[in-house]
């Protein structure tokens, strides 16, 4: 496979990210298969520069090689060696062995000394050669938005989208015979998600855009698909309902309680009991919860030490996501970290992520123009997708907030 049909495949695995449908585990294995492709493009583009230089130094020996022929023909004061005006045959069998000589010398060393001159065959300078890889920056975007629970409602023309959720169920009573059966009605609720608009918007130079080595026009679209996911993520955990998503730490009391609020001072060795032991229903242990966390208030939980000078918390790390003490998380930089944020505010949040309704109005579209900026030769690259969220499940979530010292 070619370096160009590399960067196809590199390129359409980019766009596979950003699909709606593409899981956590699929997100996983395509970054694998980039690093393998962004291996292979470096092997062959380092090949490729070793047959370039092999190619320049051929030209170039064969090049010296005629231009030693030339010089051979010539006599040592540079007149052109004409046989027909040699009349000795004595002296025409020396200058031919004089003018083999020459020619030896050239071919053997690459210089002469010719009445005290010097002829040097020197290689032309090499132009400028571009990688075709673009280094990545570090991870900026997250897969919080990936995690959720998504509904699709491409085509359906709606504004907006209700997730009907069961609130109670009742206990039943014991009654006599004869009288009317004890009232055991289920309630239920449901979460309103109004459609948003998101949209980005870059330009680049059409100069970058016609450089052969790298797919600068695939990255830049990246980009801007992924500036709609980053905003997606943010307004799930903060978006405040008015014109916005209803993020998780504005959700209203009808669907998650006040009391579904921790106070915790400080991060030490009982802190995960005290969240996950006082999160969910009164039977049982939710063991498929999630704790939403910035990547530094990990770090505060990796630095607790118990009684033994030990870690107290196992923690497995893997990307944005993994397990402490095999309760799962997944890090953003929208939940602020444990070490900073301000008393009275979250800097944990625990729930189903499934109990948060991500709805796609339509799908996230990227549209290029050479139009609008022709005279100034630039590129423009916009973004936009319909979109809302809301949280959809009665107490899905606990905030952890942080005292006043």
């Amino acid at each position: 496979m070619n370096i160009k049909e590399l960067l196809e495949k590199r390129a359409a695995l980019l766009v596979e990210v950003n699909k709606p449908e593409t899981t956590a585990e699929r997100f996983a294995q395509i970054r694998k298969d980039v690093e393998k492709i962004d291996f292979q493009i470096a092997e062959a583009t380092k090949q490729a520069d070793e047959e370039r230089k092999l190619a320049e130094k051929k030209t170039a020996d064969e090049k010296a090689k005629t231009d030693a022929e030339e010089r051979a023909k010539r006599l040592p004061n540079g007149v052109l060696f004409d046989q027909s005006k040699v009349e000795n045959s004595a002296e025409r069998a020396k200058k031919i062995e004089e003018l083999e000589k020459r020619a030896k010398t050239l071919k053997d060393g690459g210089k002469i000394s010719i009445e005290k001159r010097t002829v040097v065959v020197a290689s032309a300078p090499l132009g400028t050669v571009a990688s075709s890889e673009i280094n990545p920056a570090f991870e900026q975007v997250g897969t919080l938005d990936k995690l959720v629970h998504i509904t699709v409602l491409e085509g359906a023309g709606a504004e907006s989208y209700r997730k009907p959720f069961a609130k109670t169920i009742t206990e039943g009573d014991i009654t006599a015979e004869g009288t009317d059966y004890a009232t055991a009605e289920p309630t239920f609720d449901y979460a309103t998600i109004n459609k948003i608009k998101i949209t980005a918007y870059a330009e680049i130079t059409e100069e970058i855009a016609k450089l052969p080595a790298a797919n600068y026009i695939a990255e830049v679209e990246n980009a801007v698909r992924n500036a709609l996911r980053k905003k997606e993520i943010g307004q799930i955990i903060g978006g405040n309902g008015t014109g916005q998503f209803v993020g998780i730490v504005n959700a209203p009391t009808t669907i998650i309680e006040a009391t579904q609020t921790k106070t915790i001072a400080t991060v030490d060795e009982n802190t995960l009991d005290n969240i996950i032991f006082d999160y969910g229903g009164d039977e049982d242990v939710e063991g498929d919860a999630y704790l939403i966390l910035n990547k530094l208030t990990l770090k505060s939980f990796a630095t607790v030490k118990g009684t033994d000078k030990k870690r107290a918390y196992d923690i497995v790390i893997k990307g944005n996501t993994g397990t402490i003490n095999g309760i799962p998380f997944v890090c953003t930089s929208k939940v602020a970290p444990y070490a900073t944020v301000t008393a009275g505010n979250p800097y944990i949040i625990y729930g189903k992520l499934q109990g948060y309704e991500l709805t796609r109005f339509a799908a996230p579209e990227v549209e290029k123009s050479t139009d609008y900026k022709f005279k100034e030769g630039m590129i423009a690259f916009k973004a936009c997708e319909f979109v809302g969220g809301s949280p959809a499940m009665w107490n899905g979530f606990l905030k952890v907030i942080k005292a006043a010292e």
